[in-house]
């Protein structure tokens, strides 16, 4: 039997540091002269969603404005350097405390190629669930993907766990309470981690062009904003 449709949020993990791409904030990286994060926003919006909440951090002089832009809230991350385990649990922690028991979507911000054809069908079969299901996601070939969808149940329990442990450890805990969704779409998978990444989503993307903004388009440019 299926669940009944409650209301969904949706959470955008957008704390990274970027490491590997120079200390960028890769969701401020530009295709077509809107960036990734404006893109993605846009896509969860093209599906329907409308609560949007953003995790920040160190690079918040530069993307807060893009935050505000899109009618999203922000929430920093406080510790100087955070890990993935940190934003996820700042972004449960914080929709659990609205109480209004709604579904959460989150979402990496590094994922450029996601739109919402990609989400609706995602939507659709979270919606058709079976009541006993409290987390969804799309596995690409084998290989899991996002965005990712929690029940409030969920949440709590992932907050239960100790503060080291993150979504991906309670899911691999819990796998009859995991529900995936198959799809050859590898927008759910295609994140922007390394160089190679960067350079694959500039050709795909010709002849628009993909490109840091400043200060963030100079070889010297700042580890942290």
């Amino acid at each position: 039997m299926s669940t009944p449709a409650v209301p969904l949020a949706a959470t955008i993990l957008a704390a990274g540091l970027g490491s590997r791409l120079g200390h960028r904030p890769k969701s401020a990286l530009l295709v077509g002269g809107t960036s990734v994060l404006e893109r993605l926003v846009g896509a969860l919006r093209g599906a329907g969603l409308q609560a949007m909440s953003v995790v920040i951090g160190p690079y918040a002089e530069t993307l807060l404005p893009i935050i505000h832009r899109c009618a999203a809230r922000p929430l920093q991350q406080g510790q100087a350097i955070s890990t993935l385990v940190d934003s996820q649990r700042l972004a449960l922690q914080t929709h659990l405390d609205q109480g209004d028991g709604s579904d959460l979507l989150i979402v990496l911000a590094d994922l450029p190629c996601l739109n919402h054809t990609h989400i609706l069908p995602l939507l659709k079969a979270w919606q058709q669930r079976d009541a006993q299901i409290h987390a969804q996601m799309p596995l690409v070939n084998g290989v899991r993907g996002h965005p990712l969808i929690l029940t409030a149940h969920a949440a709590r329990q992932v907050l239960a766990t100790p503060p080291h442990l993150g979504i991906r450890d309670w899911l691999a805990r819990h796998p009859e309470l995991v529900q995936t969704v198959a799809t050859s779409e590898q927008a759910h998978v295609r994140d922007l981690d390394t160089p190679n990444d960067l350079a694959a989503l500039q050709a795909d993307c010709q002849p628009l062009p993909v490109c840091w903004p400043a200060p963030w388009d100079r070889a010297d440019s700042p580890s942290r904003v």
